[in-house]
């Protein structure tokens, strides 16, 4: 039987936890939101026992869950937390009629004993645009950003100056999944790329870091769109397949017909 680990805790600020953890080939990591009136949970991992350091965090606060998409290592561990109000773009909760229980029931028959406590939890609050979560002495804005995937989201939390990510940013390089999304990505990039009022990045994989992370992301993705193959300098073997992918998959996107 395959074994998930869990969370390595890092306080970036009051109120602003990290959850860091690998699974897989990759790294991976949930934010946790801490507010006078409410607490956030942004991304619960692959499984309910890596929500094991959330209690401690939030103490008695209400709990809101937001997935940054649907995605298995960012959506699957709700059950661990208990009772809480889940948002997510409209999207995700048609995923979760969809490709998210396919995937989950793929992954138990690989390895039964691993999965069989994921209980998925859809989202109950859906948006299409703009949402916000009343902390309590700050508020987290979630703002559409497709492209990964349809139902990808970014919040901001403007008291704090911290943007966070989900899939949307990545280093040492994104994950395509439709090449026909990414000149609609890149644009949304652009926007939070030059708000000067985002001083942090908060990807869900990769370093933390400024607004230059939004930067490397932007010019790799317009790379592909020029029809280059962009060097990814030296990557782990999960990246050196997902490069390969992703030159193909905009490469047929953008190809004239004919």
């Amino acid at each position: 039987m395959s074994t998930l680990s869990v969370p390595a805790v890092r306080t970036l600020r009051p109120g602003l936890h990290l959850l860091e953890t690998e699974v897989e080939d990759f790294d991976v990591r949930s934010v946790v939101l801490v507010g006078s009136e409410r607490a956030v949970v942004w991304d619960t991992l692959a499984h309910p026992s890596q929500m094991a350091p959330v209690a401690r965090l939030v103490g008695d606060l209400p709990v809101t869950v937001v997935y940054s998409h649907a995605d298995w290592d960012h959506a699957w561990g709700t059950c661990g937390l208990g009772r809480a109000t889940v948002v997510a773009h409209e999207a995700a909760l048609a995923r979760f009629a969809s490709d998210v229980p396919s995937e989950l029931d793929a992954r138990r028959r690989a390895d039964p004993d691993l999965w069989r406590a994921v209980e998925l939890v859809p989202p109950e609050v859906t948006f299409e645009e703009r949402h916000v979560v009343d902390l309590g002495g700050a508020a987290l804005l979630l703002h559409a950003l497709p492209g990964h995937t349809p139902d990808c989201i970014v919040g901001v939390v403007p008291e704090w100056g911290v943007l966070l990510a989900g899939d949307t940013v990545e280093t040492p390089l994104p994950v395509v999944n439709d090449g026909a999304a990414v000149p609609g990505w890149t644009k949304y990039l652009e926007r939070w790329r030059d708000d000067a009022g985002v001083a942090q990045v908060i990807p869900a994989h990769g370093r933390l870091g400024g607004r230059e992370l939004i930067g490397e992301t932007l010019a790799y993705l317009r790379a592909l769109l020029e029809g280059a193959s962009p060097d990814p300098g030296e990557v782990p073997p999960f990246y050196e397949d997902t490069h390969r992918r992703n030159v193909r998959v905009v490469a047929d996107a953008v190809k004239p017909p004919g």
